[in-house]
């Protein structure tokens, strides 16, 4: 068994008011549903359900099996550039989704969602890839022409 290493007392102070400024909110939001005549409390269940057990069953894992692979595959250097790549990825593709999968449009509006979505959404994952890939040639030149040989570890 391993020591922790202890915060200091600024960093303690500082998670406590996080800790704080969030039950404060959850109360907040929590005494808004339950006084909202507007809100229909089976439905906020469902969804509040529906939202916790898909982070839980899917997003979860995901993430998990997403670090296992990286932290195996890609060499130190690669992995925070991939990374980001990801949460880009990620971010993108939950904003997308609805667009994607067309909520929202009519028969009988054609103005409503107008655009060519999937063809956006792969632009958009193309130019985040690319990027990346551009990023990861440029280190691995930079850390080819390295001459300190402590930098390959790096």
């Amino acid at each position: 068994m391993t020591a922790r290493p202890t915060a200091s007392p600024a960093t303690t102070w500082a998670r406590r008011l996080l800790v704080a400024v969030g039950v404060l909110a959850a109360g907040y939001g929590l005494i808004g549903v339950l006084t909202d005549p507007s809100v229909s409390l089976p439905n906020y269940a469902r969804y509040a359900a529906t939202v916790l057990l898909g982070h839980d069953l899917l997003v979860l894992p995901a993430a998990i099996a997403v670090g296992a692979v990286l932290t195996r595959w890609l060499p130190r250097w690669a992995r925070p550039v991939v990374q980001g790549a990801l949460l880009v990825t990620a971010a993108l593709t939950v904003v997308a989704i609805p667009l994607l999968l067309g909520h929202g449009r009519r028969p009988d509006d054609p103005s409503a969602l107008p655009r060519d979505y999937h063809r956006g959404y792969l632009v958009c994952l193309a130019v985040i890839w690319l990027v990346t890939a551009a990023v990861l040639a440029l280190r691995a030149r930079r850390r080819a022409t390295a001459t300190d040989p402590g930098e390959e570890e790096r």
